[in-house]
């Protein structure tokens, strides 16, 4: 076996997690070199999306009972509440000079969902077929910009 290979599959079972312990690290957050949490696109035209998942009246018993939650045109609201609970921030934290976001749809582990694409016909929202939700400023970016080339997550 290659050396490159061995110690890569020796990190791994060093690192990974296991079913009565969490993987081994180095006991700390290295907040100072944490990567930008959200995926954006420089120059990526956004629709303003409205909040609106606090006028909802749908409770969580209704969505048991048959019949409770009627149907719900798709349209651009439709579509930022989808957005909005799905992949949206529900509040941020800060301690001791660290700020991060908490997500409306947490994980129990570390791997919060940071970006999310809808690609959608007939479109709801204006411009190309696929978006780029930002969580950040609950934008979704139209497409990418200019000599990035649009992959079908979908193909």
């Amino acid at each position: 076996m290659d050396d490159a290979i061995r110690q890569t599959l020796s990190y791994h079972r060093r690192t990974k997690h296991h079913l009565h312990r969490y993987a081994a690290s180095a006991g700390y957050l290295d907040w100072a070199t944490q990567p930008e949490p959200f995926r954006t696109y420089a120059g990526a035209a956004t629709v303003e999306l409205p909040l609106l998942a606090d006028a909802i009246g749908t409770t969580y018993a209704d969505l048991y009972r048959p019949g409770a939650v009627a149907p719900r045109r798709l349209d651009a609201n439709a579509v930022a509440v989808l957005f909005e609970l799905a992949l949206g921030l529900s509040a941020w934290k800060e301690y001791k000079g660290s700020r991060w976001a908490l997500r409306c749809n947490p994980s129990s582990g570390n791997l919060h969902p940071t970006e999310g694409y809808a690609l959608r016909q007939p479109r709801p929202l204006p411009g190309t077929p696929l978006r780029l939700h930002q969580p950040a400023s609950h934008q979704p970016a139209r497409g990418l910009p200019a000599g990035r080339p649009v992959v079908d997550p979908l193909a």
